[in-house]
């Protein structure tokens, strides 16, 4: 097993009762997922304040342990068309 960090941001809206998730992918390392951190918050509150909406964002990159084999992208799922 291997690690990889996922990026995760929170979302909360003053209209909505819950917080929104969304997930933005893995990296091999903290370093990549903690600089894709910033720009990830920037630009979802560059798209709700665009939206004319109040947002408060936190996001967090998680430490998760996968095998090799989660990370492998099948060769069909790289070619246009498939």
């Amino acid at each position: 097993m291997i690690t990889v960090w996922f990026l995760m941001a929170l979302m909360s809206y003053p209209t909505m009762n819950a917080i929104a998730y969304k997930g933005y992918g893995g990296f091999l390392e903290k370093e990549e997922c903690e600089e894709r951190r910033v720009i990830t918050e920037n630009m979802i509150a560059d798209i709700e304040i665009n939206r004319g909406n109040t947002v408060y964002i936190e996001t967090y990159c998680m430490e998760m342990k996968a095998f090799p084999s989660q990370l492998e992208i099948p060769k069909k799922s790289r070619e246009w068309g498939a």
